[in-house]
């Protein structure tokens, strides 16, 4: 394969009908342009430019050389130069890997006036509860609670904290005992979420009791990792651990109770798992 190089040099020495001019255009000594048009020359065993003191003018092998290659090159620099829309105009597609919870009310509220601003921008979220390896699968970026991170990840907080809220409905508890204290729940048919079977036990629910944070460790009859933990909580099925932003409506109207209400639960905080870090920043302003 020819030097590609040499080639553009030819082509502008072709133009300007001079080594200085070709030198000055390149950034390069005029020197070192006529050495590689020697070279080039030399490989091709044609003599391509006649040259005097003062003028350099294409030989006919020279003129077919240029002729046949300055169009190519010409196609090379717009093909080159039209990739700056991917820097001046944000585009593409970005792929997001996030929990049900964090699409509903972190990512789609944003989303809601990003995509009308950037109209070549095409985002696919795929809901999953199950905390996918993004890299593997192909996400561009993922969403996860707290501080469960994946190493070498960039982590960024999209939101601010969201609580969460032991709740049952009130024809389970007319049925049972109301919990007291944290431990009483052990008493209590509990319905639970597994993030995946790579992680082995269920999720720990979290309260915070004398400053310290407390993670409860259920041992549900049901066990679920998506929003239906409210549905079965509707149903009688017993107690769950939720974000109160999925219940609040529920909770207005009396078909869920809010248990231990004076016990504070702690906040989950969303993260991004970042991969093109430069569009989510364009996102979350």
């Amino acid at each position: 394969m020819y030097n590609l190089n040499e080639l553009n040099y030819f082509i502008t020495v072709a133009q300007t009908s001079s080594f200085v001019k070709a030198g000055q255009l390149l950034g390069i000594s005029s020197s070192a342009i006529s050495h590689s048009m020697r070279n080039l020359e030399a490989r091709l065993h044609l003599r391509l430019f006649n040259r005097n003191t003062r003028n350099v003018s294409l030989t006919e092998a020279g003129e077919q050389l240029y002729r046949k290659i300055s169009p190519l090159f010409d196609s090379i620099n717009q093909e080159v130069n039209a990739l700056s829309h991917f820097t001046n105009t944000p585009s593409g597609t970005i792929r997001i890997n996030a929990p049900s919870i964090a699409v509903e009310h972190i990512i789609y509220p944003k989303l809601r006036d990003f995509l009308p601003r950037y109209l070549l921008i095409r985002i696919e979220i795929q809901a999953d509860n199950s905390w996918a390896d993004i890299v593997k699968q192909g996400f561009d970026m993922g969403c996860r609670l707290g501080d469960d991170l994946a190493k070498e990840m960039i982590a960024v907080k999209i939101s601010p904290p969201l609580k969460m809220t032991l709740v049952a409905s009130l024809k389970y508890l007319i049925r049972t005992s109301i919990p007291e204290q944290i431990k009483d729940l052990d008493k209590h048919r509990l319905i639970g979420m597994r993030i995946s079977t790579q992680h082995g036990t269920e999720l720990p629910w979290e309260c915070t009791q004398a400053g310290k944070t407390i993670k409860y460790h259920p041992h549900s009859q049901f066990i679920i990792n998506n929003h239906l933990r409210k549905q079965a909580a509707l149903d009688c099925l017993g107690i769950t651990w939720i974000a109160r932003a999925d219940v609040e409506q529920e909770l207005a109207s009396g078909e869920l109770v809010e248990l231990l209400p004076d016990l504070p639960l702690p906040m989950i905080l969303f993260i991004f798992i970042i991969q093109v870090a430069k569009v989510i920043r364009m996102c979350l302003n």
